[in-house]
C-alpha cells in the first residue's frame, strides 16, 4: 500500500470524505481488499450473509490491482464496489442470517427493505451499536444509504474489528486478573465451555483495546520465541520477520529464521504471504510492496494476523512463561474453544448446504459442478480441522468440543463421498458401470491394513483382501478401453456426459491403474512380512517353552513330542526358508518398484533385522532336540541303574549272613556294580543340574541314601574283588593253551597241506617257514609261562583237573619238539628250489614285458597318420621285441624242466604241485602264437608323461616359498603391535592345500618314476612336510608373545596415565578445591577408568601367559605386571584419603542456611499480622498484594532449600558421617520451618479469597439480574406481537426467536441461581453481616416471579402456534385435494375406451368418497379458525378462508354426484352394444363354420339340400341398423378415434354379413348341380349294364373252327372288331 496513509483515513471523523477515506487513496484499493477478506472471514459464506449482490464469489488471480476483488454473478456486473457493499451492509445489519444471529438481537423495524429502513432513520447503527458501548462518530444511516466510500468502508472496519478481532481477544482482560490462581481460571474456562453466550456483554479493558490484546498475543506467542521486538502494528512489520515468526511459531519446519533475517525485506514479505496462503489456508490479503513502506497501514496488518488468530489459536502451550505470562497461555485455550465452537458451527452449517443441494432438482452436470464447489470447500477447511481436532493430550483423548467437530466432519465427509459416487453410478450405462468400479478400485487401493494381535490373523486377513483386489483389478484394462472409447467420444450412446466428470474420471483411471500394480506387490509383501513374524513368534514361544528347568521323564517326553510335532513334523525349517524365499522375492519387487529409497531401506532393514533374529533363533531351536534327547538318555540310565543298584543292594545285604563260599560267588561281579555305581552318580548329577528345584531336591536326597548305603556294604565286601584274580590265571592259562595248540595245528598244516609251485607261492611258503622258525622260540618261552601259571592254577582246582592240564601240557610240548626238528630241513629245501623259480619268474616276467611292448606299439602306432621315419624305428622296435619274447621263451621251457626233476627228486617236497607251473608255461606258448599272428596291426606309442614332472615342481617351489616366508615372519622383529595384526593375518591364511597340492603332485610323479629314483623323491617331501608340521606347531606360541607384549606395553602406557593423573589431583588441591578434586578422582578411577582398563589388561596377560610352556621366559611376565598394578592401587588409595581429609566444604552452605533462617522467622511474624485482620474487607487489597510479594518470595526460597538439599546430598559424600548427620538434622529442621510458612501463607490465601469472592459476587448478582428483568420485559412485548403478525410463517419465526430468547433468559437465570447460592455460602464462610443475605432472598424471590410468568407466556404461545401450525395443515390438505379435484371436474367427459370409461367412473367414485372425508374436515376448519385465539383481524381472516373451503368443497361434491350418473348411464349403453355386437359376430362365425362343413361334407345330396334349407341367412339382416342405432345414443360420450372405431367394427360386420350370405347362394347352386348330374349317371349306368349283359351272351357261343394259325388271328381280328363296333353303339359317351 505505497503512498496511502491509511493508517490516518481510516477513521470516520468530522470531514472526512471520499478523498480522503479508503476509496479514493493510491492504497484505497488494498484497503478495500482487506475489508472484503474481513467480512468474508466473520460472515460465513458471502452469498448468506451479504445480500443478492454479493452471491458466487470468487477471488480473482487476474493481474495487478484487480486480482484479489471478488467477482460478482452476471445479474451485479454493473454494480460498483461501493453500491455491493452498501446493499450488502444494509443487508447483512437488518436480517444478519449469519452465525452472529444466534447471540444478537436486531430491532423488529428492520423489517422492511434494508435501504427503505436505513432511509427512514430506524436502521440499526446507533440503535443497535450505543448499548453495546461502540460509538459510531459521524456514521448516518443515509450516507450508508446514499452510498459515500468513507462512511461504509468505516462501518465496515468497526464491524470486523468488533466481531472478528475483538471477539478472540475480549477474554484477555478476565484472564490476566485470574494468572495467580490456576483454580479461578479453570473455573473460567469450563463457565465458557459449559454454557453458550446469550448476549454480547462489553468487557472494561484493563490493558487496552483489541489492538493491545493482539498485539500482546503476537509478542507472548512468536516474536518472544523468535527474539524479535514487536512494538506495533506498523513498522515492526515492514522487514517480514515478524509474519515469519508467527508462521515458525505454528509450524517451525516451514520458516528458517536465519536465512529470514538475511533477506531482503520484499523477499521476506512474499515468501511469507505465499507460505501462510499454500500451507496454512490463510488468504493473501497483503503483498510485499503494501507493507515495506515507511508508515505501512495497521489495520490491514491487524485484519491479516487475525486471520492466524482465528485459524491457528492454540500454537505452542509453552512451559517457558514467567508467572506474570500465564494468562497468555489461557488465553489460547479459550480462542482455540471459540474457534472450535465457529468451525462446529461452519461445517453443520456447510452439512445442511450440502443436503439442500443433493435433494435440488437439477442436471447431472449442474450437480457435479455444485459437487465440485462443495469438494474445494472441504478441501479448503480440511487441513485446518484436521489441525485442531488433534489431540494434545496424554492420553491421546480428545476434548467434548474437539469430539463434535469431529463427528460432524465425518458425517460430512461421508456424505460428500456417498455423493461422489452417486454422481458416478448416475452416468449412463456402461459408463455409470465402469465409474462404480472405479470406486470399488480406488478404496481398493486406498485401503489401509489395520494390524491384528496376531501375526497370522493379520496375514489371513491381508490374504483375503489381497484376493479380493486381484479380483477386482484385473478388469481394470477392459474398463480402461472402454472409458477411454467413451472419453474420446464425450458421450455414452449419444448422450452427452459433463466433460469436468469425464477429466476427473480419467485423473482417477491413472491414478488406480499407475498405483494398482504397486499396491498389489505391497499387499503380497505384507502378507508375506506378517506369515514370516507369525512364525519367529511361534519359534519364540515354543523355544521359550523348551529352554526351561525340566520335571520327570514324561514331561521331557511330552516336551519332545511337541518339539517333533512342531518343528519336524510340520517341516518348520522348510516352511520358513521356503516362506523367506519367497518373501525375498516379493520385498525386492516391492522396493524396486516403489522406487522410494527410504521405503527400500524400511524393506531391507526388516529382511536383516529378521535375518539376524532368525540366525540366532535357528540355532537355538535346533539344539532343543538333541538337549531334550540327552535329559531323556540320563532319566533312563538314571532309573535303570538306579532300580537295579538298589535290588542288587537288598541282595547283597542279604548275603552278608551267608557262608564265606557264597559271599565269595555272589560278590565275584563286584567291579560290575562299582561301574554301575558310578553311571547312576553320573547321569543323577546332569538331572540335578538341568531339573527344577523340587525334582532335585529329591533326586539328591535318593542319591545320599544310596550312596550311603553302598558305602557300608563296599567296606564290607570290597576284599571279595580279588576273586577275580583267579579268574583272570585260569583265563589266562586256557588263552595260552588255546594260542599254543592254534600255533601247532597251524604249523602242521603248512607241513602237510598242498603248495601249487610259483615263485609268489614258494616265497610265502618260506616266509611262513621262517615265521614259524622264528615264533617256535616265543612259542617255547610261552610254554614256560603258562607252565608256571598252570602250576599256581592246580592249587586251586581239584585232582581231575589236574591231571588234564597236564595232559594237554605233555602234547603241547610234543608237537613243539617236531616243529623245531622239521623247519630247518624244509626250509632248506624250499629256499633251494626258490632261485630257479626266480629266475623262472623273471623270465616270464622279461617275457610279458616284451609282450606288452610288443602290445603297446602294436595298439598305439597308425601307419597311415605317422611319418616314415617313425614308423620305421617303431618297426624295428617290434622286431626286437618279439626276438625278446622269443628268448625268454626258451628259457622259460629249459628252467621249467629243471624244477619238475627237483621236485621229482625231493623227499621233504612231496606236497608241492607243478600241476600250476606247467599250466602257466602252456600258456606263455600260446600267448607267444598269439603274439606272433597280430603283429600285422600296430599303433603308435602314447608319450609318456612329462607333464608330472613339472606339475611337480612347480607345487614344490611354491610350498618352499611359503615356508621361507613363514620362518622370516617368526624371526622379524619390530612394532608388537603391526607384528601382531601382521602375523596373524598371514598365519590365519596359511592354506593347506599348497601342501596337499604338492603332496598329490608327489604322488602321481612317484607313479611313473624308476624305483632307484623314488627313494629320493621321498625324502625331499618329507624334509618339507616336517618344515611344514614345525612351522604349524611353533606359529600360535609366536602369536601368543606378540599378544603378550602388546598388552604389556598398553599397560605400563595406562599405568602412566593414572601416575600422571595422581600427580595432577595432589598439585591442583590447593587451587581448585578438595571437593571438585574428588569428584575428578572419582570419576577418574570409575569402574570404567584407566585403572580398571589396567585390570583387564592384567587378567589378559594372565590368560596368556598360561598358554606358555613353563620354560618360555615370557611366562614371568603376568607377576611384574601384578607388581606394577599394587603399587599403583596403592598410591590411588592414599591419595584419595588425603583428598577427603581436606577442610572448608561448608563455608557458602553455612552462609545460605543463616540467611534462609532468618526470612523464615520474619515472614512469619508478617504472616500472623495479617491473620489476624483477615476480615477487615478495607485492607483485602493491602493484603492480597502483600501475600502475593511473600509468595513470589516463597519462590525463590524454595530454588534456596532445594540447593541446600542438593548441596548437602554432595558434601556428605565427601565428608564425614558424623559431620554430615548434624548438618542433615539442621536442614531437616529448617525444611519443616519452610513448610509450615507454606502452610500459613496457603491458609491466608483462602481466607482473602473467600472475602473478596463474597463482595465480588454480590456486586454480580445485582448486575445479572438488573439485565435479567430488562431482557424479560423486552421478551414479553416481543411475545404479545406474535399474535398480531400476518402469517402463520412469521409467527413461527418470532415464536422460535422468542423461544431462543426465553432459553439464553433461562440459562441466564440459572446462572444467577447460582451465583445468588455461592453469594450465599460465601457469606456464611466469610462471616459478612445479614443484611447481604436478605438482599440476595428479595432477589431471589424476584426471579421465581418472572420465571413462572415467562413459562406461562411461554405455554399460551405454544398452544396457540400450535393450533394454527394444525390449522394450516388441514387447510392445506384441502386446498390440495380442491386442486386435485378441481383438475378432475373441468376434464370433458369423453372416453377413449369402455375399459377407460369403467376406470374414470371408479375414480371418480373414489373421488367422491374422500369429498366427503374432506367435507368433514372443512367442517373442522370451520370450527377450529373460532377456537384459534389470534387477534381479532387475524381470527376473522381465518374464519373467512374456512368458510370459503368449506362452500368449494360442497360445490365439488354436487359436480362428482352428476358425473357418475351420466357416466353409469353411458357405461350400459356402451355395454349392452358390446354385447349385441359380440352375439351377431358369434352367429356370423358360426354360419361359417355351418358352411365350411356342409361343403367338404360327403353325405347325400338330399341330406345336403335339407341341410341347406335349415340355415337360414336373411332371418339377422335387421340386426345390424340396431346396432348402428345403439352407437349413435352414446357416440356424444366417446372420442372422435373411439367414435371411427366403433363405425369400422359396424361397417366389418356389415360385411361379414354379406359374405356369409353370397357363400351360402353359392353353396346353394353347387348342390342343385350336383343332383342333376347324380340323376344322369344313373340313367347311362343302367345302358351300360344292359350292354354288358349282351356282350356276355356273345361270348358264350362257341368260336368257328380254324384250321391254321392265320385263320385263327383273322377271326380273333373280326371279333374285335365287331366288339368295338357294338360298344360304340351301346355305351353312352361321357361329357367332358
Amino acid at each position: 500500500m505505497a503512498g496511502c496513509e491509511c493508517s490516518q483515513n481510516w477513521g470516520w471523523g468530522a470531514g472526512s470524505d471520499a478523498s480522503s477515506s479508503w476509496g479514493v487513496g493510491s492504497g484505497g484499493l488494498e484497503c478495500r481488499r482487506v475489508l472484503w477478506a474481513g467480512m468474508e472471514m466473520f460472515g460465513g459464506e458471502v452469498d448468506q450473509g451479504w445480500g443478492s449482490g454479493l452471491g458466487h464469489v470468487e477471488r480473482l488471480r487476474g493481474a495487478d490491482s484487480g486480482r484479489h476483488l471478488p467477482q460478482m454473478a452476471p445479474r451485479s456486473n454493473s454494480m460498483s464496489l461501493f453500491q455491493l457493499l452498501r446493499r450488502g451492509v444494509a443487508r447483512q445489519l437488518c436480517m444478519l442470517p449469519c452465525p452472529l444471529a444466534s447471540s444478537l438481537q436486531l430491532p423488529l423495524e428492520c423489517q422492511r427493505g434494508p435501504l427503505e429502513c436505513i432511509r427512514a432513520g430506524g436502521g440499526p447503527c446507533h440503535g443497535f451499536w450505543e448499548p453495546r458501548g461502540i460509538k459510531l462518530v459521524n456514521i448516518n444511516s443515509t450516507d450508508i444509504a446514499d452510498g459515500r466510500p468513507s462512511i461504509v468502508l468505516g462501518l465496515m472496519w468497526t464491524i470486523i474489528l468488533y466481531f472478528q478481532i475483538e471477539e478472540l481477544t475480549s477474554n484477555l482482560p478476565q484472564l490476566q486478573s485470574l494468572s495467580s490462581s490456576t483454580s479461578s481460571v479453570d473455573s473460567v474456562v469450563s463457565s465458557e465451555a459449559a454454557s453458550p453466550p446469550t448476549k454480547r456483554k462489553v468487557v472494561p479493558k484493563v490493558q487496552g483495546n483489541a489492538k493491545k490484546a493482539l498485539l500482546k498475543w503476537v509478542q507472548y506467542t512468536a516474536a518472544k520465541q523468535a527474539g524479535i521486538e514487536v512494538k506495533d502494528f506498523g513498522r515492526s512489520w515492514r522487514s517480514g520477520v515478524a509474519f515469519h515468526s508467527v508462521i515458525h511459531a505454528i509450524r517451525p519446519e516451514l520458516v528458517d529464521m536465519e536465512k529470514v533475517k538475511g533477506r531482503s525485506n520484499r523477499e521476506n514479505l512474499n515468501e511469507a504471504f505465499t507460505i501462510a496462503e499454500t500451507e496454512l489456508g490463510i488468504p493473501r490479503l497483503l503483498d510485499p510492496e503494501d507493507v515495506d513502506v515507511d508508515k505501512p497501514d495497521e489495520k490491514s496488518i491487524m485484519t491479516y494476523i487475525a486471520q492466524f488468530l482465528k485459524h491457528y489459536p492454540d500454537l505452542h502451550n509453552t512451559t517457558e512463561m514467567q508467572e506474570n505470562d500465564v494468562g497468555v497461555h489461557y488465553i489460547s485455550i479459550l480462542i482455540n474453544r471459540l474457534m472450535l465452537r465457529d468451525l462446529k458451527v461452519w461445517v453443520e452449517q456447510f452439512e445442511r448446504d450440502l443436503t439442500r443441494t443433493q435433494m435440488a432438482e437439477a442436471s447431472l452436470q449442474e450437480k457435479y459442478q455444485s459437487f465440485k464447489h462443495f469438494r474445494v470447500q472441504y478441501e479448503i477447511k480440511r487441513k485446518q480441522i484436521e489441525f485442531v481436532i488433534q489431540s494434545s493430550r496424554k492420553d491421546g483423548k480428545l476434548s467434548l468440543e474437539q469430539a463434535m467437530v469431529k463427528q460432524a466432519w465425518d458425517r460430512v465427509s461421508s456424505r460428500l463421498l456417498d455423493w461422489h459416487k452417486y454422481l458416478d453410478k448416475s452416468l449412463p450405462a456402461p459408463l455409470g458401470t465402469i465409474g462404480a468400479w472405479l470406486y470399488r478400485a480406488e478404496a481398493a487401493v486406498g485401503e489401509e491394513i489395520i494390524v491384528q494381535q496376531a501375526h497370522e490373523e493379520t496375514a489371513n486377513m491381508i490374504h483375503r483382501k489381497l484376493e479380493q483386489h486381484k479380483d477386482l483389478l484385473k478388469n481394470i484394462d477392459g474398463h480402461k478401453k472402454a472409458f477411454q472409447g467413451i472419453h474420446r467420444a464425450r458421450s455414452v450412446n449419444g448422450v452427452p456426459v459433463p466433460l469436468e466428470q469425464l477429466d476427473d474420471m480419467a485423473e482417477r483411471f491413472n491414478f488406480v491403474a499407475s498405483t494398482s500394480e504397486l499396491h498389489l506387490l505391497k499387499m503380497e509383501f505384507l502378507e508375506l512380512k506378517y506369515r514370516l513374524l507369525s512364525l519367529l513368534v511361534l519359534a519364540e514361544s515354543k523355544l521359550k517353552s523348551w529352554i526351561i528347568k525340566y520335571g520327570r521323564r514324561e514331561s521331557v517326553e511330552l516336551l519332545l513330542q511337541n518339539y517333533i510335532s512342531v518343528i519336524e513334523n510340520s517341516k518348520f525349517f522348510e516352511q520358513y526358508e521356503v516362506t523367506y524365499q519367497i518373501l525375498k522375492r516379493a520385498a525386492e519387487m516391492y522396493a524396486k518398484a516403489n522406487g522410494s529409497v527410504e521405503e527400500a531401506e524400511n524393506v531391507m532393514k526388516f529382511m536383516n533385522e529378521t535375518t539376524a533374529q532368525w540366525r540366532n533363533l535357528s540355532v537355538e531351536v535346533r539344539s532343543v532336540r538333541s538337549m531334550l534327547e540327552e535329559v531323556i538318555a540320563n532319566w533312563d540310565r538314571y532309573s535303570s541303574t538306579v532300580a537295579s543298584l538298589q535290588a542288587w543292594l537288598e541282595d547283597a545285604e542279604k548275603m552278608l549272613n551267608q557262608p564265606e563260599h557264597a559271599k565269595k560267588d555272589f560278590f565275584r561281579h563286584l567291579p560290575h556294580w562299582i561301574q554301575q555305581h558310578t553311571a547312576m552318580n553320573d547321569a543323577g548329577n546332569f538331572l540335578i543340574e538341568t531339573c527344577d528345584e523340587t525334582i532335585s531336591r529329591d533326586l539328591k536326597q535318593q542319591l545320599l541314601l544310596l550312596n550311603g548305603r553302598w558305602r557300608e556294604l563296599f567296606m564290607k565286601v570290597k576284599q571279595y574283588a580279588r576273586a577275580d584274580e583267579f579268574d583272570r590265571m585260569r583265563k589266562e592259562y586256557l588263552d595260552s593253551v588255546a594260542t599254543l595248540s592254534t600255533f601247532a595245528d597251524c604249523t602242521n598244516g603248512k607241513f602237510s597241506v598242498p603248495v601249487e609251485v610259483s615263485f609268489l607261492n614258494v616265497k610265502m611258503f618260506i616266509q611262513d617257514l621262517e615265521d614259524i622258525k622264528q615264533k617256535v622260540p616265543v612259542m617255547e618261552a610261552q610254554y614256560k609261562i603258562i607252565t608256571r601259571t598252570a602250576q599256581l592254577v592246580t592249587k586251586e582246582v581239584p585232582q581231575e583237573e589236574v591231571n588234564e592240564m597236564l595232559a594237554t601240557m605233555t602234547g603241547i610240548k610234543a608237537q613243539l619238539s617236531k616243529t623245531k626238528e622239521c623247519c630247518p630241513v624244509l626250509l632248506y629245501e624250499a629256499q633251494q628250489l626258490l632261485s630257479p623259480l626266480e629266475e623262472l619268474e623273471k623270465q616270464i616276467t622279461y617275457f610279458y614285458e616284451s609282450l606288452e611292448k610288443v602290445n603297446e606299439i602294436i595298439s598305439a602306432l597308425n601307419p597311415e597318420v605317422q611319418p616314415a621315419a617313425v614308423f620305421k624305428q617303431n618297426h624295428q622296435d617290434l622286431v626286437a621285441y618279439q626276438e625278446n619274447c622269443k628268448k625268454a621263451l626258451s628259457l622259460i621251457e629249459r628252467n621249467s624242466q629243471g624244477i619238475l626233476k627237483f621236485l621229482a627228486s625231493s623227499k621233504m617236497l612231496q606236497h608241492f604241485d607243478p600241476l600250476m607251473l606247467q599250466k602257466k608255461v602252456t600258456e606263455i606258448q600260446v600267448t607267444f602264437q598269439d603274439m606272433v599272428k597280430k603283429t600285422g596291426d600296430w599303433r603308435k606309442n602314447v608319450e609318456a608323461n612329462s607333464h608330472l614332472m613339472k606339475q611337480f615342481e612347480e607345487s614344490r617351489a611354491e610350498l618352499e616359498k611359503v615356508l621361507q616366508i613363514a620362518n622370516g615372519y617368526l624371526e622379524e622383529k619390530g612394532n608388537p603391535e603391526e607384528l601382531l595384526r601382521k602375523h596373524t593375518e598371514f598365519f590365519s591364511q596359511l592354506d593347506q592345500r599348497v601342501l596337499n597340492a604338492f603332496l598329490k603332485a608327489c604322488d602321481e610323479l612317484t607313479d611313473i618314476l624308476p624305483e632307484q629314483e623314488q627313494h629320493s623323491l621321498q625324502e625331499a617331501v618329507r624334509k618339507l612336510h616336517k618344515q611344514w608340521k614345525d612351522l604349524q606347531a611353533e606359529a600360535p606360541y609366536h602369536l601368543v608373545h606378540l599378544k603378550i607384549e602388546v598388552e604389556k606395553s598398553k599397560l605400563l602406557g595406562t599405568v602412566e596415565e593414572c601416575r600422571s593423573e595422581l600427580a595432577r589431583e595432589n598439585r591442583l588441591v590447593a587451587s581448585k578445591g578438595s571437593e571438585k578434586i574428588i569428584k575428578e578422582h572419582k570419576f577418574f578411577f570409575s569402574d570404567k577408568g584407566p585403572y580398571q582398563l589396567c585390570e583387564k589388561r592384567l587378567q589378559l596377560i594372565e590368560e596368556l601367559c598360561l598358554k606358555l610352556p613353563e620354560w618360555d621366559q615370557l611366562k614371568t611376565t603376568s607377576e611384574s605386571s601384578q607388581e606394577t598394578l599394587k603399587e599403583l592401587k596403592s598410591q590411588i588409595d592414599s591419595t584419595y584419603v588425603k583428598l577427603k581429609e581436606n577442610p572448608d566444604k561448608w563455608k557458602e552452605y553455612r552462609n545460605r542456611i543463616s540467611e534462609l533462617a532468618s526470612w523464615i522467622s520474619s515472614k512469619e511474624s508478617e504472616l500472623k499480622k495479617i491473620k489476624h485482620d483477615v476480615n477487615d474487607t478495607t485492607k483485602y487489597k493491602r493484603f492480597k498484594t502483600a501475600t502475593e510479594i511473600i509468595r513470589q518470595d516463597i519462590s525463590k526460597q524454595g530454588e534456596n532449600v532445594n540447593w541446600l538439599k542438593s548441596r548437602l546430598a554432595v558434601l556428605t559424600e565427601v565428608s564425614a558421617e558424623d559431620e554430615a548427620r548434624k548438618k542433615e538434622d539442621e536442614l531437616s529442621k529448617l525444611s519443616s520451618d519452610f513448610k509450615g510458612l507454606l502452610h500459613l501463607l496457603a491458609e491466608i490465601e483462602k481466607m482473602l479469597s473467600t472475602v473478596g469472592d463474597c463482595v465480588q459476587y454480590k456486586e454480580e448478582v445485582k448486575s445479572a439480574l438488573e439485565e435479567l428483568i430488562t431482557n424479560s420485559k423486552e421478551a414479553q412485548v416481543e411475545a404479545e406481537k406474535i399474535l398480531d403478525t400476518e402469517s402463520l410463517l412469521q409467527a413461527q419465526q418470532l415464536l422460535l426467536h422468542h423461544q431462543q430468547r426465553t432459553k439464553r433468559l433461562c440459562a441466564k437465570r440459572q446462572d444467577v441461581q447460582q451465583q445468588i447460592a455461592r453469594a450465599k455460602q460465601l457469606q456464611i464462610e466469610g462471616g459478612l453481616p445479614s443484611t447481604v443475605q436478605e438482599d440476595l432472598q428479595k432477589l431471589e424471590s424476584t426471579l421465581e416471579n418472572m420465571q413462572q410468568n415467562m413459562e406461562k407466556r411461554e405455554e399460551k404461545l405454544q398452544v396457540t402456534v400450535n393450533k394454527w401450525e394444525q390449522f394450516e395443515r388441514d387447510k392445506e390438505t384441502v386446498v390440495k385435494y380442491l386442486k386435485q379435484a378441481s383438475s378432475a371436474l373441468e376434464r370433458i367427459l369423453s372416453f377413449s375406451s369402455l375399459e377407460s370409461l369403467s376406470s374414470e367412473l371408479d375414480q371418480t367414485k373414489e373421488l367422491s368418497k374422500q369429498t366427503i372425508a374432506i367435507a368433514a374436515q372443512a367442517e373442522n376448519l370451520v370450527k377450529n379458525s373460532s377456537e384459534i385465539q389470534l387477534g381479532s383481524k387475524n381470527k376473522q381472516s381465518l374464519q373467512q378462508q374456512a368458510k370459503s373451503i368449506q362452500e368449494q368443497v360442497k360445490k365439488v361434491e354436487v359436480t362428482l354426484e352428476e358425473d357418475i350418473k351420466t357416466m353409469e348411464m353411458v357405461k350400459s349403453k356402451w355395454e349392452h352394444f358390446g354385447n349385441n355386437f359380440e352375439a351377431l359376430s358369434i352367429w356370423i362365425t358360426e354360419k361359417e363354420k355351418e358352411l365350411n362343413t356342409l361343403e367338404t361334407s360327403s353325405s347325400p345330396l338330399d341330406m345336403q339340400t335339407s341341410q341347406m334349407k335349415v340355415i337360414e341367412i336373411d332371418g339377422k339382416i335387421n340386426g345390424i341398423p340396431s346396432l348402428e342405432e345403439e352407437a349413435q345414443s352414446f357416440s356424444q360420450f366417446v372420442t372422435s378415434g373411439e367414435s371411427a372405431h366403433v363405425r369400422a367394427k359396424l361397417a366389418q360386420l356389415r360385411r361379414y354379413w354379406e359374405e356369409l350370405r353370397d357363400h351360402a347362394r353359392c353353396l346353394e347352386g353347387i348342390i342343385e348341380g350336383n343332383a342333376s348330374q347324380q340323376q344322369k349317371y344313373e340313367e347311362n349306368l343302367k345302358q351300360v349294364q344292359q350292354a354288358v349283359s349282351r356282350f356276355e351272351a356273345k361270348l358264350a357261343e362257341p368260336a368257328t373252327s380254324c384250321f391254321s394259325s392265320a385263320d385263327t388271328y383273322k377271326a380273333l381280328q373280326d371279333h374285335m372288331v365287331k366288339t368295338r363296333w357294338d360298344l360304340s353303339l351301346h355305351l353312352p359317351i361321357p361329357s367332358g
